[in-house]
């Protein structure tokens, strides 16, 4: 395998150039792009001018390649489970390793964002796709204000939930607990990613006393298992040690999205509920 798992050049693979050309590949690999530059860009860990997402694209492309060597062909599409479950074989073969390590674990990171992305394209398009329909590939996550919405039933009022800005918020805390990123879980089998659970600092049961929703990654932690039953159900005194430290890391971002409240206000929502 180490003749396929091998360092490809981008500027002179004639590989490359076919699979970056592919017009059955293109609007994907245009959507993946943008969809790890808002993700880095949400996250705060990078700069407009920054080349990460496009470092992303470029190794995606590498494995299609890579894809091709060990089953003979190019993938038909790059968003079906034939593809994907063969890509995460990649994770077994020790060549793979190898190379994933001299490259600073690229390779690895570039596949969980490509299964991310899939999961948020799945989501995305759940409810407006069929098998003739064309997929939307292009991601947008929530930078501005937006109205709240809400679904109403004959016992209580619930409003939905955005896994895109879920996952948003676990990439900005890079999947560690964000009280104390010591703190260790284990590898969830989803996402082969470091299992955390989201938060909602100012809780989904309040959105009612507010114009605009609440569910966007600057109002979701991300916590161990450990640290979301502390925040729910700790003495006081404890649960109010974490609640000031997201609040007073949080509260400027938050204001952006339209949602202002005070420190006092947020630690009599937790006696409530």
């Amino acid at each position: 395998m180490d003749n396929v798992f091998r360092k490809i050049d981008a500027r002179n693979d004639p590989e490359y150039k076919y699979v970056k050309e592919n017009p059955s590949y293109r609007d994907f690999l245009i959507g993946f792009y943008y969809y790890q530059k808002d993700l880095s860009l949400n996250a705060g860990k990078v700069t407009k001018s920054s080349g990460k997402a496009h470092s992303y694209q470029n190794f995606l492309i590498k494995m299609i390649i890579f894809y091709k060597d060990i089953y003979g062909a190019f993938p038909t599409r790059l968003d079906s489970p034939q593809t994907s479950e063969g890509i995460k074989t990649f994770f077994d073969i020790p060549a793979f390793v190898k190379l994933n390590k001299e490259s600073h674990n690229f390779y690895s990171a570039t596949i969980h964002g490509y299964l991310n992305y899939l999961d948020q394209l799945a989501l995305e398009n759940a409810d407006q796709i069929n098998d003739d329909s064309e997929v939307n590939y292009i991601i947008k996550l929530r930078t501005k204000p937006k109205k709240r919405s809400e679904i109403i039933t004959t016992k209580t009022v619930e409003y939905p939930r955005s896994q895109r800005e879920l996952m948003a918020a676990k990439h900005k805390a890079d999947w560690k607990c964000s009280y104390d990123n010591n703190h260790i879980t284990f590898i969830s089998e989803k996402d082969h990613k470091s299992f955390v659970e989201g938060h909602h600092l100012i809780p989904m049961q309040v959105q009612k006393d507010f114009e605009y929703t609440i569910d966007f990654a600057d109002n979701i932690v991300a916590l161990c298992p450990n640290c979301h039953r502390r925040i729910h159900r700790s003495i006081k005194q404890d649960r109010n040690q974490m609640i000031e430290k997201f609040y007073f890391n949080r509260i400027e971002n938050i204001k952006v999205h339209g949602v202002n409240i005070s420190i006092d206000r947020l630690e009599e929502i937790y006696t409530k509920i």
